[in-house]
């Protein structure tokens, strides 16, 4: 009985570091480097700390203002330590080169607000040949471009705000983009720009008060453009061919950007916060009950109706996704903890059992 209980103890033990190690894989060898002004830092300045950096490390920048032009080729997470942009300001020391030239995959940078790369065609941040990309959480201003992918594959941009610059976020030769939940406001020419770029995902942005076009196509096809809000003098425009481009996606349940029931197509208003699609919703889905014509053959089949709670189901949405993800983790915990209890069962003489 002592030898069973000793061997089930052992188990225990055993799987519990199992589920540790499984948790805690491929970070071992991870640094956590720091960028500062004070002593305890260990670099000053964001380059110093990149060039230092190795594939995996993470560089994390504190409160300040750094002026300096960033050229990252290795894969590495560059992030503020306090999450939020204001308190850490990179300016371009050369407005005629870009403030993060990305030229490596896998990378991540979070949390900073970027600014002064005003040069044509300079970017704040700039993704050359990239794939597996990050971009998050960062305010982007007085750049001539704000995001610039150019020959770029599956990168997200996500909860970024674009505004200030000439155009906020230009897709070049770029495909298979994530480009959500980001506020593209008050840029002097474009907010969205997708040239020959195809088959790029949007959704979820805030496309307001961009002087030129809200959001542009030119000689791109296959995008999916749905459940944005868009509010500028002129919210699309069109050069060269454009094909196949789809502006809602099937009726899904769930919170649109505008607080209705289903998400479907996008919400189309003008400067002066009129409706441009403001006929009766009969069945009550939150959508136009007529499609409305973009122009070019472009067409979204369910434009959506402002609901009174707009705004209010993303917050909901990513709460019930932790939640899920944590009993995803603790299932999987129990799981293999029971597996580990299970082996060996049946192997132990009679004896030994009694």
């Amino acid at each position: 009985m002592i030898l069973l209980k000793t061997i089930r103890n052992v188990k225990i033990c055993f799987a519990i570091g199992f589920v540790l190690l499984l948790l805690s894989s491929g970070t071992a060898a991870a640094r956590r480097i720091t960028v500062g002004s004070d002593e305890n830092k260990d670099f000053s300045s964001i380059q110093e700390a990149v060039n230092a950096a190795s594939p995996g490390d993470t560089v994390y920048v504190y409160e300040g203002l750094y002026i300096e032009n960033i050229y990252l080729d290795k894969e590495i997470s560059v992030r503020s330590i306090s999450g939020i942009p204001d308190m850490i300001n990179i300016t371009a020391k050369n407005s005629n080169d870009h403030v993060f030239h990305v030229n490596a995959n896998n990378v991540t940078i979070s949390g900073f607000y970027i600014n002064g790369a005003s040069d044509p065609l300079k970017a704040g941040i700039y993704l050359e040949n990239t794939h597996g990309i990050l971009i998050s959480n960062n305010k982007l201003s007085d750049n001539h471009l704000g995001i610039y992918l150019d020959s770029s594959t599956t990168n997200m941009l996500n909860l970024n705000n674009v505004s200030g610059n000439e155009v906020g976020i230009f897709l070049k030769a770029s495909k298979d983009n994530w480009v959500i939940n980001n506020k593209v406001k008050v840029n002097s020419l474009d907010g969205i720009l997708l040239e020959a770029s195809d088959e790029n995902r949007v959704t979820g942005n805030l496309l307001n008060y961009n002087i030129g076009y809200g959001f542009v196509l030119s000689n791109s096809s296959r995008n999916l453009i749905y459940n944005n809000f868009f509010q500028n003098n002129i919210n699309v425009g069109y050069e060269g061919t454009n094909s196949e481009n789809t502006w809602n996606m099937t009726r899904k349940r769930g919170i649109n950007i505008v607080g209705g029931p289903y998400i479907g197509g996008n919400y189309w208003t003008g400067p002066e916060s009129i409706a441009l699609c403001a006929v009766d919703d009969l069945d009550d889905d939150g959508f136009c009950d007529v499609s409305y014509d973009l122009g070019e053959g472009n067409i979204d089949y369910m434009p959506l109706i402002l609901h009174p709670s707009a705004f209010q189901g993303n917050e909901r949405s990513i709460t019930f996704s932790l939640l899920g993800f944590a009993l995803f983790v603790f299932a999987v915990s129990i799981f293999i903890v029971k597996k580990v209890m299970s082996w060996g069962k049946g192997e132990l003489p009679e004896d030994d059992v009694k």
